[in-house]
């Protein structure tokens, strides 16, 4: 089916008065349009870079279409709260990654009855000795 711009503007229309397609919907595909959009660029100018002519003006085009495509990504902050919950939870596998197995269960069931920070400190305890 083939449609040309005023009935695919008709169409879309209508299903969004009908409620069959989101304005989330096509916002979606809009982003993700402008993503592909640079995405091919990036690619074309790779391309443009192997040619061997105006290999620096490519370069230059292939940088900017990366820039692009970082400034797209949105990079959320994470509240202290997490930070350091993630932090312990980091410590705490790693001082657990080398223990034996009946260790491992012990400074476990200890985690569980009083919680990351007992365990933690049990699991440096055991390390040491």
């Amino acid at each position: 089916m083939k449609l040309d711009a005023r009935q695919s503007h008709y169409v879309l229309q209508t299903l969004l008065a009908r409620g069959k397609v989101g304005a989330r919907h096509v916002k979606e595909i809009l982003r993700d349009w402008q993503k592909e959009i640079a995405a091919l660029r990036e690619r074309l100018a790779t391309l443009e870079e192997l040619g061997g002519r105006g290999a620096a003006k490519a370069g230059r085009k292939a940088k900017a279409a990366r820039k692009t495509v970082a400034k797209a990504r949105v990079k959320r902050r994470l509240s202290p709260r997490v930070l350091a919950l993630r932090r312990q939870q980091g410590r705490y596998m790693g001082l657990v990654r080398r223990m034996k197995e009946a260790e491992k269960a012990r400074v476990r069931a200890v985690r569980e009855k009083k919680g990351l920070p007992a365990a933690i400190r049990l699991a440096l305890s055991l390390g040491r000795s």
